[in-house]
C-alpha cells in the first residue's frame, strides 16, 4: 500500500480537501498496513468510498484511506435466493444493475443512490420503501485489533440512517454479504413510485422496470453530482412524537409512522420554510428538491455549513422542529 502525505480526497460536493496522510486500500492486507502506519504515527484512521455522504474540511487530520476493494462473489445459492459477498469499494449503483442482469432481485428500489457498497450499511441507505438493512446478512470488518470478523445483521443495530458502524471508528468495512431473491418480489408501497408504476402498460412490472422508474424519479428531481456538486439528502427526516406529528398534520404537513414515533418530511419543512431554490453565493437548495444542498462552484466547507445552519435555524424558528445533518463532517 502506497501511503502519501497531503493526499487528495475525492468527494461529490466539489470540495478541495487533502488528508494529512492517505492511500488506497485495494485488498484485505492493505487494511493491516494502514492500521500499522496509523498506530506507528499516532494517527486516526478513516476510510472513504466515493465521498458522496461527507463534508470535507480543506485539511483533514490523520490517515484517510480510499476504499477500493472490488468483487461480486456468490457465497451460497439455491433455487430461490443467492448470498452474494460484495467488496466495499464496489460502486453501489453498479451493484444494483449487475444484480438485475444476473437475475438477483431486491436492490432495485435503491437504484442510482450515489456512493459505495461499504458505505451502505453505515448509513443504512434507503429509498422508495426499502432499506438496505432488509437485504444484508452480515458485514465483514477488520477491527482495531487487526481481527477479521463478520457482524451479523441482528448485531448491526440498524435504524433510520444509522447503524452500529457509526459508533465504531476502529472498524474497517471490507465487504458486505447480501441475500437477494431469484424470484421477483416487487416493493411498491411508496406512493410516488406506486403512481409511476401504475402508469406502465403492464399489470405486473418487472424488477428492471421498477429500477427504471426509480432512476427516472431520481433524475427528475435530483441534480447529477457530476454537473451540480452535492451529497444527496443533506438533512435527515425528523423523527417526532405523536403530539408533534398531530400538530404538524394540522398545519398540512405529512407524517408517517416510524417505530414508536412519526417521521416528518425534511424536504417539506424546508420547502414550506421558504428555502426551495434559494441560493446564497455558490451554495443553495436545489430548485426541484430542497432537501439537496448544491455547491454551484467555488463554495468551501464553511460556506456550506453556514448555509445549512441558516436553513435549519429558519425551520426551527417557524416550526420548532430540529433538522439534523445526514452527511458526516470530516476534519
Amino acid at each position: 500500500m502506497n501511503i502519501q502525505p497531503e493526499y487528495p480526497l475525492e468527494n461529490t460536493f466539489g470540495l478541495t480537501s487533502r488528508a494529512q496522510w492517505g492511500g488506497a486500500i485495494e485488498q484485505l492486507t492493505d487494511v493491516a498496513a494502514a492500521q500499522d502506519f496509523a498506530e506507528k504515527n499516532n494517527l486516526s484512521m478513516t476510510c472513504l468510498g466515493a465521498g458522496s455522504n461527507v463534508i470535507l474540511q480543506p485539511k483533514v487530520a490523520g490517515l484517510v484511506c480510499s476504499m477500493r476493494i472490488e468483487g461480486i462473489n456468490v457465497v451460497e445459492e439455491s433455487s430461490e435466493a443467492v448470498l452474494v459477498e460484495v467488496g466495499a469499494g464496489v460502486v453501489w449503483h453498479e451493484l444494483v444493475m449487475e444484480s438485475l442482469s444476473r437475475g438477483w432481485f431486491g436492490l432495485e428500489n435503491l437504484a442510482l443512490i450515489p456512493g459505495s457498497v461499504g458505505a451502505a450499511p453505515v448509513q443504512n441507505i434507503g429509498a422508495y420503501g426499502v432499506e438496505v438493512a432488509q437485504l444484508i446478512v452480515g458485514v465483514n470488518i477488520v477491527d482495531g485489533l487487526r481481527e477479521s470478523r463478520q457482524i451479523a445483521q441482528k448485531d448491526c443495530q440498524f435504524a433510520y440512517r444509522s447503524s452500529v458502524f457509526k459508533a465504531q471508528p476502529d472498524w474497517t468495512i471490507v465487504s458486505v454479504v447480501f441475500r437477494l431473491s431469484k424470484l421477483p418480489v416487487i416493493e411498491n408501497s411508496y406512493p410516488e413510485l406506486q403512481r409511476v408504476l401504475q402508469g406502465l402498460p403492464v399489470a405486473e412490472p418487472s424488477p428492471q422496470e421498477v429500477a427504471d422508474c426509480v432512476i427516472a424519479l431520481r433524475r427528475g428531481k435530483l441534480p447529477d453530482p457530476a454537473e451540480f456538486a452535492n451529497v444527496g439528502s443533506f438533512f435527515k427526516n425528523p423523527i417526532v412524537t405523536i403530539e408533534v406529528a398531530r400538530a404538524m398534520q394540522a398545519l398540512g404537513f405529512k407524517a408517517f409512522v416510524h417505530g414508536q414515533g412519526y417521521k416528518l418530511s425534511a424536504a417539506q419543512l424546508i420547502d414550506r420554510g421558504g428555502w426551495k431554490g434559494v441560493r446564497q453565493g455558490d451554495v443553495g437548495c436545489w430548485s426541484q428538491q430542497p432537501l439537496v444542498i448544491v455547491n454551484f462552484g467555488g463554495a468551501q466547507c464553511a460556506d456550506i455549513l453556514s448555509f445549512a445552519k441558516d436553513v435549519a435555524h429558519s425551520v426551527f424558528e417557524q416550526y420548532q422542529v430540529q433538522l439534523e445533518l445526514e452527511p458526516s463532517l470530516l476534519s
